[in-house]
């Protein structure tokens, strides 16, 4: 099962450090150039074709979604007015149906991951500052849960994917933002075990388009 992290707490902490070390900057005047974003948002995924594996035979089973939601908090660095980098963990959630054999069941289709990101930060306009990224994310864990007869769980870890971005923020202090950020994910070709037997679900996609509000504190 997906093990949920408890994001608020370490956002307050986080909270609580930046601000020290921030008001220390401020006193010397130094450049901002570090920063941590707490975000939140929505997810959409494909629907999917895939295999599932029982006892050796093969049945073709569909994957349908909806809507689904995001949280996330990001720690970033700014190498040069233009060029910045961040290292983030975020975690992703969304129902969905299986249907298979005349039959159906419903579950939900979630992950965490880290992911490292570089971003070309355009000059500003005024408040608003554009910005586009690319990336690379591993993830720890992504599993999807069935209640069917009996409730069943397949995951897998350590995969390896990509994502491109692009984002603006709304300046409201010097210290301060407001951040909008749309996102594309891919993952392909990967398998998942069940958690229970020695069943299997192979040729697996996972290519979430996500759209995220978060909070910028530079310090």
């Amino acid at each position: 099962m997906m093990k949920y992290f408890n994001l608020s707490s370490l956002i307050v902490v986080i909270f609580l450090t930046t601000t020290v070390f921030g008001q220390e900057s401020e006193s010397n005047n130094e450049i901002k150039k570090f920063y941590v974003k707490p975000y939140a948002g929505f997810i959409g995924i494909q629907d999917m074709e895939i295999q599932y594996l029982e006892n050796g035979q093969s049945t073709d089973i569909s994957i349908e979604s909806g809507f689904g939601f995001t949280s996330g908090i990001s720690f970033g660095y700014h190498f040069t007015k233009n060029f910045s980098a961040e290292l983030g963990w975020e975690y992703k959630r969304n129902d969905i149906t299986v249907k298979y054999d005349n039959d159906k069941s419903t579950g939900d289709y979630a992950s965490n991951f880290i992911y490292l990101n570089g971003f070309y930060n355009f000059n500003s306009k005024g408040k608003l500052k554009p910005y586009v990224g690319l990336g690379v994310s591993v993830i720890e864990e992504i599993d999807i849960d069935l209640t069917s007869s009996e409730e069943e769980s397949f995951s897998d870890s350590g995969n390896v994917g990509f994502q491109g971005l692009a984002g603006l923020d709304f300046d409201f202090s010097k210290r301060w933002a407001l951040n909008w950020e749309a996102k594309y994910v891919v993952f392909s070709d990967f398998d998942m075990e069940s958690e229970i037997n020695d069943n299997t679900l192979s040729n697996l996609e996972y290519k979430p388009f996500i759209f995220n509000i978060g909070i910028k504190y530079r310090f």
